[in-house]
């Protein structure tokens, strides 16, 4: 990208590698890692996101240790109404899901850590992907409801 003076900058960019890990290949792994059959974990992880959907439809926030804290969120359309007996369900123009990751520690003058990020360590990459591999674009912390 070029600067404001012309000159062309050079940017760090996240490159998400390989093929999204879905619920099932989640689930196989952690039966790996304990005592539990892939068809056990598989139902404990449709089961969470059953209680998950129930507790935030009924305005509570979910937050699970060492992942984070999920919220439901909404916007509204137009500028507001005048009083309270004027506000209508219909003027929700979108539900989402807002995902806080936990935070772990106090990092000095940045502020709180976030567990998930513990552990990163960033490379200078320069090549082609191995065939078979896609890069995704960046995500923002919002997951939409749909």
């Amino acid at each position: 990208m070029p600067s404001e003076d012309g000159i062309k900058k050079w940017h760090l960019r996240l490159v998400k590698i390989g093929r999204v890990i879905d619920t099932q290949k989640i689930g196989d792994m952690i039966a790996e890692k304990s005592s539990l059959t892939p068809g056990d974990v598989h139902n404990v992880i449709r089961n969470l996101v059953s209680v998950m959907r129930e507790q935030l439809q009924n305005s509570h926030t979910v937050c699970l240790e060492g992942l984070g804290s999920f919220t439901m969120i909404s916007s509204s359309s137009g500028n507001g109404v005048n009083t309270p007996d004027e506000v209508k369900p219909s003027q929700i123009r979108r539900l989402r899901i807002r995902f806080t990751p936990t935070g772990m520690r106090d990092s000095g003058k940045s502020g709180v850590t976030r567990s998930m990020f513990t552990g990163i360590e960033y490379q200078r990459w320069e090549g082609v992907l191995p065939e078979g591999y896609e890069t995704a674009p960046d995500d923002d912390d919002d997951i939409l409801l749909d």
